[in-house]
């Protein structure tokens, strides 16, 4: 038998097989068709790609807080908008919300404007012509200046007058009695507002000036001669014409039965006439005088004052309300 030597082997190459050539991989080129560079690693290629993802969701996320960011951005915007539209926006103003606004000259609230009021519906001060009665100051408002018309400076005018009659002190029967003489005698001679007299009479108990009304306008005879601007200055003597026109329009100057002083208070020292229900020659009362415009009208500073109740005399009557 032979001896077996050395076997030699033949590599073949065979390039149907495709295993001829060894396999490369294309370097991937710019668009210039030159190489770039290549990450080295299938994992530096995914940890690139992760990072490239980790960064777009940090970059995704910082979007989110970004539009959060604007978001909560916009809402404040909004609020600042909304307190600067609020702090800009005026209420107009209304007459009766009881704050005094630009063109009002007062506002005391729905309730009390009023056109009786200090304060008119229309948020104006009320003053003596605006053809309004201020309930608490005015009495009448004629709109006009006219002393003698029934109204001046927005006081209504009242009427005085002595009595056509006499009496004696029985023929009252006290002062209530007096009053019912004045009503009707005003009432015979056709004066507006007749039930509304009363006589200026004091007995023991009451004094005249206690029993008027004391009124801030003018005191007038019948015939539109004045007596007093007001009732302070009757009481202060200062009248400018005396009390001698009766209710007929007719001067009678006499002596009065008042029992009154000057300041409307009793007149001390008599029993006047027992309280108006006596003509006994021992019963007396104070007098004034028609023909006066001195305090005398109502008290006659004389020895002779008071006067016996047996003679007749007349009284004053003053209207009232």
């Amino acid at each position: 038998m032979m001896p077996r030597g050395p076997k030699f082997g033949v590599l073949v190459a065979l390039p149907w097989l495709g295993c001829g050539t060894p396999h490369v991989t294309p370097e991937p080129t710019s668009s210039t068709g030159e190489p770039t560079a290549m990450s080295t690693s299938s994992g530096s290629t995914n940890t690139s790609a992760d990072s490239s993802s980790t960064g777009g969701t940090a970059g995704g996320s910082e979007g989110v807080d970004s539009s959060g960011g604007t978001s909560e951005s916009s809402e404040a915007s909004q609020g600042e908008s909304e307190a600067g539209t609020a702090s800009t926006t005026v209420d107009m103003p209304v007459c009766g919300d009881a704050v005094v606004d630009p063109g009002e000259q007062c506002d005391l609230g729905f309730a009390l404007n009023a056109d009786e009021g200090a304060c008119l519906s229309n948020c104006v001060l009320a003053t003596c012509g605006d053809g309004f009665v201020r309930a608490t100051a005015e009495e009448c408002d004629d709109q006009n200046a006219v002393p003698t018309d029934g109204c001046h400076q927005c006081q209504r005018t009242r009427i005085v007058f002595i009595t056509s009659e006499v009496y004696q002190g029985k023929d009252f029967m006290g002062l209530w009695g007096a009053d019912q003489r004045c009503r009707s005698l005003a009432a015979q001679a056709g004066l507006a507002n007749f039930a509304g007299f009363k006589a200026w009479l004091s007995d023991s108990k009451t004094a005249a000036g206690d029993r008027m009304y004391a009124g801030r306008g003018r005191y007038e005879l019948v015939n539109g001669l004045l007596v007093a601007e007001s009732w302070d200055a009757l009481l202060a003597g200062e009248l400018k014409h005396p009390i001698n026109v009766t209710e007929k329009s007719e001067t009678h100057e006499n002596g009065v039965w008042t029992g009154t002083n000057p300041d409307g208070t009793i007149a001390e020292g008599s029993d006047h006439c027992f309280d108006w229900s006596s003509n006994d020659f021992k019963h007396s009362a104070y007098v004034g005088a028609s023909s006066e415009a001195s305090p005398s009208w109502t008290l006659i500073v004389s020895d002779l004052n008071p006067t016996s109740c047996g003679g007749g005399l007349p009284i004053y009557c003053f209207e009232q309300l």
